[in-house]
């Protein structure tokens, strides 16, 4: 089991790979974290839910301006914006949001 925490020193997230092992996504260059296929535990608090827009520039595939909606998590102690979902079986892992120790 892999061990990450917040920047704050806040323990977040156990992963049964390392999170360099998991994909990325193009948009953002967040890693994705399969809830369906992985073994994890994940220690953070919802903070708000937003709406991004996505241009062709950032890897949207579309070829044409794009929204999202994004529900973010938060680290419980410090606040720091570590991750999101969209309400499927898919977590994104914002990239230097967390650390192993």
């Amino acid at each position: 089991m892999n061990i990450y925490y917040c920047l704050c020193g806040e323990f977040l997230l156990i992963l049964d790979v390392k999170i360099d092992r998991l994909p990325r996504r193009q948009t953002d260059g967040a890693f994705i974290l399969n809830t369906k296929k992985r073994t994890y535990k994940l220690n953070t608090v919802f903070s708000k839910k937003v709406v991004v827009k996505r241009t062709p520039e950032e890897g949207n595939t579309d070829k044409k301006v794009g929204f999202e909606a994004q529900n973010r998590h938060c680290c419980p102690k410090c606040g720091l914006f570590v991750c999101y979902d969209q309400k499927g079986v898919f977590s994104y892992i914002l990239d230097g949001s967390l650390i192993k120790k």
